[in-house]
């Protein structure tokens, strides 16, 4: 394996004590299936998506203290979600120093993995030192004015989980969870069949990479055979 780690500091902005936690934070799953002793980055993006996540809430709760949930909530999703993370490694050329596996060799195929790239060097940043160098990290990454400002966000954002939450309130029908019903996929590319159930009855299914973009398509197809139903 070779790493650069002073170039890799060097565009993180943030000067690692345990050198060995930023190589765990770049080694993907598809390395670690053909090289044992080196742990994939997986814990770290499971650790960094709530931290991230802790980061944009506080952020956008000081930020807009006069915005409602629903708004506040339809900009975090913005802010956390694969299009901007991904944008914000690969403008800055991060997922070069990704360590992946003979079969996920290329470009391509690292920008395909920014998104979780992203979380787990929030995590490994964290674990490094506190919360304030990975907000630092985060803030500085992410070009949060641009992407509140942009057309997605103000015309066409829509949060689907929560307007599925305001329809089930407005018919008084149940409580809401989201439970996992498929893992499929290889490992180091996992897909996740996600189900909406509304008081333990399975109300639709979404399939995505991830728990949060499976839930999100489960919502929105439960949204519309609700709104049928009307």
């Amino acid at each position: 394996m070779q790493f650069d780690i002073l170039a890799c500091e060097n565009i993180l902005g943030y000067s690692f004590r345990n050198k060995n936690l930023l190589i765990h934070a770049f080694t993907h799953a598809s390395y670690t299936n053909e090289h044992k002793e080196y742990p994939s980055n997986e814990r770290l993006e499971f650790l960094g998506d709530s931290i991230l996540g802790y980061i944009i809430t506080e952020y956008l709760f000081n930020r807009f203290s006069n915005e409602q949930e629903g708004v506040l909530t339809a900009y975090k999703q913005s802010l956390v979600s694969k299009k901007p993370l991904s944008k914000a490694i690969l403008d800055k050329k991060i997922n070069e120093f990704l360590i992946v596996g003979e079969g996920e060799q290329g470009g391509k195929r690292k920008e395909n993995l920014s998104e979780n790239l992203f979380e787990s060097i929030v995590a490994a940043i964290y674990l490094d030192s506190d919360v304030y160098n990975a907000k630092k990290f985060v803030l500085s990454f992410l070009d949060v004015d641009s992407i509140l400002k942009s057309n997605e966000i103000n015309n066409n954002f829509t949060d689907y989980k929560s307007e599925l939450l305001k329809i089930v309130q407005k018919k008084k029908i149940g409580t809401i969870e989201y439970i996992e019903i498929e893992k499929s996929g290889p490992p180091h590319a996992p897909s996740f069949t996600m189900a909406v159930t509304i008081n333990g009855k399975i109300i639709a299914k979404g399939k995505g990479r991830s728990h949060k973009d499976g839930e999100k398509q489960a919502a929105k197809s439960a949204i519309t055979i609700l709104q049928s139903e009307e």
